[in-house]
């Protein structure tokens, strides 16, 4: 999947695009409960991450590969075919992913928290085998990769309106698996922050209509590394170009899980 952050004519076919659920065996939706029962109600999400990013301008495009991808399989964890629907697609609830958007009442943040293998366990089915997780392209993007299965928040982002954007840090979470922690913020530079920007609903398999997001990189794409100190993580002082965007929907209750 390809993915230009700036043109409203690529956003506007990225939700048509990849913003519907693909096919996924043995898909199973809870009865709707009543609000007053105690179960969890909280909104999931699901999020796919582009391949390749435009970076350029509608009259001078720039494709370049991206420094943080998928790990090429489907949300229900069996691998994609490439060019064909959405790739590197990943849900809360699904294959152990844990994947939800708050609604910012009742208790709850208005983020978007998320982790691909939270809930893994190794009885879940072939299909779930291994455990989910994103490719981090350290060294450039035709350089091997390594292997992260970060913790992530991307803050506040139920509160924004259609075709609202903002600019905010998030940390990378990948420090237990890379030995690096990752952080896109501007407070570091020459890091930078991430965008958020607000797409129209689509319609989803149920017929409902739900909230779509990009999340992605800006400015000079670099996150600041950050490593152990005597009094916890310290910046490193070394950058990585790191572009990367996501697709990201709102899945409501009540929602499908696998298995």
């Amino acid at each position: 999947m390809r993915l230009n952050l700036f043109s409203p004519v690529v956003a506007a076919a990225l939700v048509i695009g990849c913003g519907q659920p693909t096919e996924t065996a043995s898909l199973t939706t809870p009865p709707l409960t009543p609000a007053s029962a105690r179960v969890d109600q909280v909104t999931r999400a699901r999020y796919t991450y582009a391949d390749s990013l435009d970076l350029g301008t509608v009259g001078a495009p720039l494709w370049v590969r991206a420094g943080i991808r998928g790990d090429g399989r489907l949300r229900d964890g069996a691998a994609a075919l490439a060019d064909v629907g959405p790739t590197n697609e990943y849900q809360g609830n699904f294959c152990g992913v844990s994947a939800v958007i708050g609604s910012g009442v009742g208790g709850q943040s208005s983020d978007l928290n998320f982790d691909p293998n939270m809930q893994w366990s190794s009885t879940l089915p072939a299909s779930c085998q291994p455990a989910r997780g994103v490719l981090v392209y350290m060294n450039g993007a035709t350089m091997p990769p390594s292997l992260s299965r970060p913790h992530q928040i991307v803050a506040n982002i139920a509160t924004l309106a259609i075709g609202q954007s903002w600019i905010q840090p998030m940390d990378g979470g990948t420090f237990g698996d890379l030995g690096v922690g990752l952080r896109f913020n501007a407070a570091y530079p020459p890091a930078s922050d991430i965008m958020v920007t607000r797409l129209p609903n689509i319609i989803d398999e149920f017929g409902r209509s739900v909230r779509q997001w990009t999340v992605g990189t800006q400015g000079s794409h670099r996150a600041m590394g950050f490593v152990s100190g005597r009094k916890g993580l310290v910046s490193s002082g070394i950058t990585y170009y790191l572009p990367f965007a996501m697709t990201v929907t709102e899945v409501p209750y009540p929602f499908p899980t696998y298995p």
